[in-house]
């Protein structure tokens, strides 16, 4: 087919071929590469898509297809509405698929905070934290893959998501969950834990400088918040459940809502703490710089271990690295 003279007057951006599932209807027309700047229709908006012109396409060297920037929110919807389906997909470079499940999470996430008591939305919390439990069994250092695209800066949104994605995996490694139904509630607890924080005011989360004890009593309300918010909209796994309530509580018994302490903490909640914590401290928050993961890890250690299960943060220690380099690649990017 000869080039689209109309469509390369359009500015375009490159999507991977593997992406595009064999069974389902192109979301927007998609184009190949002939040239630079020069592009040729290869399917229309709402025709299907095959496996055998897919692999084809793949057989001639063509990795990446081309879509109008004008359709970039549509392609953002199909790929959501593909998740699952998309990081099962072996054409797809593991590191492809991390990135698309890291994006999407994120995108996720931002609507999740626009309207927490969307149901809609929380359904597609659930599809999110399926893509990245998908992706940890089928490759466990998918992690660092989708932890390396974090930002530095404090996002209370990607510190949801790098929550949920460390649940995930720590929950694997550290507390030797191999059930998925189980990952999936507490990647869905870590996704969630901070919801509450939608019902705070903005400027006390971003304030730079201490807060005033009212203010803090204010801020300690988003765990109690966020599991309210979250059983409101649909019935919530118990294990969620405690995530979002308990991830500030303390193994002495200083933490909130609830100060409970010891063995009234499950061990998913003692990890979802560690985790927790370890994020915002890797971050650049309003009041206080990133540190490096060794410096987090050490504080952690050092100066608040009486916050923490002493064997699981060694475990999580463990887990971290320092493995290639990884625990310097995986800051986080959230706030506590």
């Amino acid at each position: 087919m000869e080039p689209d003279s109309a469509a390369s007057k359009e500015k375009f951006m490159p999507v991977p071929l593997a992406v595009m599932q064999a069974g389902t209807l192109a979301p927007v027309d998609l184009y190949i590469r002939v040239r630079p700047g020069r592009f040729t229709l290869y399917k229309k908006a709402q025709a299907r898509l095959y496996e055998k012109t897919r692999l084809r396409l793949l057989d001639h060297g063509v990795k990446s297809l081309y879509l109008c920037e004008s359709d970039r929110e549509a392609y953002h919807h199909y790929v959501e509405e593909n998740i699952a389906a998309i990081v099962r997909d072996d054409l797809l470079p593991p590191q492809q698929a991390c990135e698309i499940v890291y994006d999407t999470s994120s995108r996720v996430m931002v609507d999740v905070f626009d309207d927490p008591r969307s149901g809609r939305n929380l359904q597609r919390v659930h599809a999110v934290v399926e893509a990245t439990v998908l992706s940890i069994l089928k490759r466990p250092d998918s992690l660092w893959h989708m932890t390396a695209l974090a930002s530095h800066d404090y996002y209370t949104y990607t510190h949801c998501v790098h929550v949920g994605m460390f649940l995930v995996a720590g929950g694997r490694e550290v507390l030797g969950i191999s059930d998925s139904d189980q990952l999936r509630r507490i990647g869905l607890g870590g996704m969630l834990h901070d919801i509450g924080k939608s019902q705070i005011p903005d400027e006390l989360l971003t304030k730079p400088g201490r807060l005033t004890p009212e203010e803090f009593e204010l801020i300690k309300e988003h765990p109690a918040l966020g599991e309210k918010i979250a059983r409101q909209i649909k019935r919530l796994p118990a294990t969620a459940a405690r995530v979002i309530r308990s991830h500030h509580e303390h193994l002495d018994g200083r933490g909130y809502p609830d100060a409970l302490s010891g063995e009234q903490l499950s061990p998913i909640v003692r990890l979802a703490g560690i985790v927790d914590v370890y994020d915002a401290l890797t971050t650049d928050r309003p009041y206080a710089a990133a540190r490096s993961p060794y410096d987090a890890l050490e504080l952690m250690m050092n100066e608040m271990e009486s916050q923490f299960d002493a064997r699981m943060l060694r475990s999580f220690v463990r887990f971290l690295g320092p493995k290639d380099q990884r625990q310097e690649d995986s800051v986080g990017a959230g706030r506590d």
